[in-house]
C-alpha cells in the first residue's frame, strides 16, 4: 500500500468516527439463556439450523455431492432431537409438540433421501410435492424447537 492509499484510508477511517454501520450481536441477558432447559443445545441446534437453511438452495435440481454436509443432516437432525426429548417435561407444550413434528417428520422424510441427492427433483411430481412438503414440514417444526432454546 502505498502512502497515498494510506493517507486515503485515514480520512476516511477519521471522517466515520465510531459509528458503524454494521450489526452487532448484543449479548444475550444472562436470565435468557438459564430459563431454557434447551440452553446446554443451543450451539448445536443452531449449527444444525444453519444447516438446514443452507442445504435448501441444494434443493433446485441440481444433484447433490454425497460428501455434501447435507446429504447427512437427517442423522444430525435425529440425534440432537434425541438429546432435546430427554427434556422433553421440562418443555412448554408447544416445543414438545415441535419436537414430536420433528420426530414423525424424519420419519416421513427418509424416503425422500434419493430425491434429495438428486437435487429436489424428479419426474415424479407427486414424490417431488409429498418430499417438498415434508422437507417444509420438518424446517418449520425444527424451527421452532431452536427457537425454544
Amino acid at each position: 500500500m502505498n502512502m497515498r492509499h494510506l493517507a486515503v484510508l485515514a480520512l476516511l477511517l477519521s471522517a466515520c468516527g465510531s459509528e458503524t454501520s454494521v450489526p452487532t450481536i448484543a449479548p444475550i441477558s444472562a436470565a435468557a439463556p438459564a430459563a431454557s432447559p434447551l440452553a446446554d443445545q443451543r450451539a448445536r441446534l443452531d449449527a444444525i439450523g444453519t444447516l438446514l437453511t443452507a442445504c435448501i438452495p441444494r434443493l433446485r435440481g441440481e444433484p447433490v455431492d454425497p460428501a455434501d454436509n447435507c446429504a447427512k443432516l437427517m442423522p444430525d437432525v435425529a440425534e440432537v432431537i434425541g438429546e432435546v426429548e430427554k427434556k422433553a417435561d421440562q418443555l412448554a407444550p408447544t416445543t414438545r409438540n415441535a419436537v414430536a413434528d420433528v420426530r414423525r417428520q424424519l420419519g416421513e422424510i427418509a424416503p425422500c433421501e434419493p430425491w434429495f441427492a438428486a437435487g429436489g427433483q424428479t419426474a415424479d411430481t407427486r414424490l417431488n410435492q409429498m418430499c417438498n412438503d415434508a422437507w417444509n414440514a420438518l424446517y418449520q417444526s425444527y424451527s421452532t424447537v431452536r427457537n425454544a432454546a
